[in-house]
């Protein structure tokens, strides 16, 4: 392949990235997105790199094969590029590939199936079944090899994986990002269908706000904390209760609960003041835990439905313990 045509797949790759970060379908590092270079090889986005900063030089080249990368040291390619590898080798019409963990449709997966779509909506998201991969530890072989087999039984260009995320399938940039919202829009109102409510937010809770300093001071371990209060309508029913892990990144940031007790714990509910508050190395990380809160909160919600029990402790804090030595140093870089 010629450079200049790599480049503009590389560059297609980096704008597709921040536009998900934009619209808030990513957040952090977490995701990946890739496109086929040619039958042999994708470029995919490396482990652990913030999206705002990602250059064409940051992506590295993976061999269609088995996922692995084709030059040996030239970058850490994301965890999950095996999984990108069965898409390409299973549809050869798709070019572009993006695994999100947007909110709505990571809620959905603790319905523990795969889900029907209404007939009005089936020429939107090009499907009549949205098909539900198993859950597995992020990462690992288990994970790679469930999303094959849904990928074999499955034509479907929208992917559930169970207590994670989505995989969407495309074969442009646009339609990936068209496919990721509409689903989005999709779960959305499934979620408000299945529990008969809206969802809120209190709006005399600020991000900035004297209020939300007022309320965390008690709470803060070090004036430099960044602080970001939730007065979400999806958390408030666990202000009183302990908020274990229903999604899997979730449990990388909070470990094996949330309660009203801050110890080691990076939120802290106040059921008194009917908020939680969010806490990080600064304002910005801050309302990342924050919006990973709200999202796990509506999974909890949804598994209280279908009786799906919270993450087992001990992978929880596996999934902890792996965030902390690994991803967030890379994303310190």
């Amino acid at each position: 392949m010629a450079h200049n045509q790599k480049s503009e797949i590389c560059q297609i790759v980096v704008d597709l990235a921040k536009d998900f970060l934009k619209t808030g379908l990513v957040v952090r590092t977490w995701g990946n997105f890739s496109s086929r270079l040619d039958e042999d090889a994708f470029v995919i986005t490396p482990s652990g790199k913030a999206y705002e900063g990602m250059q064409q030089t940051d992506l590295v080249t993976v061999a269609s094969a088995d996922g692995k990368p084709f030059v040996a040291g030239s970058g850490k390619p994301s965890s999950e590029s095996p999984m990108h590898a069965r898409v390409y080798q299973r549809f050869p019409e798709i070019k572009i590939v993006a695994h999100t963990h947007q909110v709505y449709a990571s809620a959905l997966t603790l319905l523990g199936t795969d889900i029907d779509v209404p007939e009005q909506w089936q020429s939107v998201l090009g499907t009549a079944k949205i098909p539900l991969s198993a859950y597995a530890l992020p990462g690992t072989k288990k994970l790679h090899n469930n999303m094959g087999e849904t990928l074999a039984r499955s034509d479907a260009k929208t992917v559930l994986m169970g207590r994670h995320g989505a995989f969407i399938l495309a074969e442009t940039a646009a339609e990936c990002l068209r496919l990721a919202e509409d689903l989005e829009r999709f779960c959305a109102g499934l979620y408000t269908e299945r529990l008969g409510r809206q969802s809120t937010q209190r709006p005399d809770i600020k991000s900035d706000s004297d209020k939300e300093k007022s309320l965390a001071s008690a709470f803060q371990k070090t004036t430099q904390e960044g602080v970001a209060v939730s007065a979400d309508s999806e958390v408030l029913p666990w202000l009183s209760r302990t908020l274990k892990p229903y999604l899997d990144d979730f449990a990388q940031i909070c470990g094996t609960s949330v309660s009203q007790k801050r110890g080691t714990a990076n939120v802290v509910f106040d059921p008194a003041a009917q908020v939680a508050i969010c806490f990080g190395k600064d304002e910005a990380d801050a309302k990342n835990v924050r919006a990973v809160l709200e999202k796990n909160a509506r999974a909890a919600n949804i598994a209280q439905i279908s009786s799906l029990s919270p993450i087992p402790a001990w992978e929880a804090l596996l999934m902890r313990l792996v965030y902390q030595l690994k991803y967030s140093r890379q994303a310190n870089r």
